[in-house]
């Protein structure tokens, strides 16, 4: 929509509201803002901020915590609206709203639509991997004692990870992109807040190199109940992948090869 049309819709739902007068303030306005750095909270985000300015109360929160708080909107909202599958099951702050919070029970963020047909078994098995490195993640940024084992090879509990080992030797376990920037974005708020002697220059490979590894780890022996080492020889097997995603694999690059002659060079 262009800018003018909204504008001029944004007038009309505000006289709807209050005849009286408006006066227009942007995010500059607001020395004390949080600021937005990914691109998939815009909506918390907003919600957060008509909160805050409707109460009269700051604006209380960083970007690190926008994952808890994104489950807070969603307890809200499917008691108030009794979103099929869950009614009136978090009502008051029961256990289970309580277990939610702990990582004890998914939360679902997106109620699934209704397919007339079953879904390819190469895509059932993204979904479902999919599915694991999200719980994975909300397991471990739910997990007092995941905060406390990061905060403590900060401290110089030993590990593994450090000194940090080539970027080709660790491997990335989780997949989807958003789940690594959630994830990537809470251990960065420990690190920050968190004093250490380990010297590193980039700020991003001490993250990805060391961090990383030693919270999904803690993650997957926690998740799965495992020992350590057990879990670490998970994390370092990585993925593991269906077989019909390998066949499916398979069949899309024997069919490039088989255009492959028919192609130009400048095209691959």
């Amino acid at each position: 929509m262009p800018m003018d049309q909204t504008a001029l819709l944004s007038v009309k739902i505000a006289y709807q509201v209050d005849h009286g007068t408006w006066s227009e303030k942007t995010g500059y306005d607001f020395p004390a803002l949080p600021r937005q750095t990914r691109g998939n909270d815009c909506g918390v985000f907003v919600l957060m901020y008509t909160l805050s300015m409707v109460c009269g109360i700051g604006f209380q929160l960083q970007e690190m915590d926008i994952p808890i708080i994104r489950q807070w909107w969603c307890l809200l909202l499917m008691e108030r609206f009794q979103i099929d599958g869950y009614g009136h099951r978090f009502a008051f702050w029961t256990e289970e709203a309580r277990s939610v919070l702990d990582g004890k029970i998914l939360l679902l963020f997106r109620v699934k639509r209704k397919t007339t047909s079953n879904l390819p078994a190469h895509v059932q098995a993204v979904q479902d991997r999919e599915r694991n490195d999200k719980r994975l993640v909300d397991s471990i940024i739910t997990s007092k004692s995941a905060e406390q084992h990061l905060v403590d090879i900060l401290g110089g509990k030993r590990s593994n990870w450090f000194p940090l080992k080539p970027r080709s030797q660790v491997p990335v376990y989780i997949e989807n992109e958003q789940s690594q920037s959630i994830i990537c974005d809470y251990i960065r708020g420990i690190l920050n807040k968190t004093k250490t002697q380990l010297t590193f220059n980039d700020e991003v490979e001490f993250i990805c190199g060391f961090l990383l590894p030693e919270a999904i780890t803690h993650g997957i022996s926690e998740l799965q109940g495992l020992s350590w080492q057990e879990a670490e020889d998970v994390f370092l097997q990585g993925p593991i992948y269906h077989a019909s995603e390998v066949e499916e694999f398979n069949k899309r690059i024997a069919r490039e090869m088989k255009n492959l002659p028919n192609k130009n060079l400048d095209d691959l």
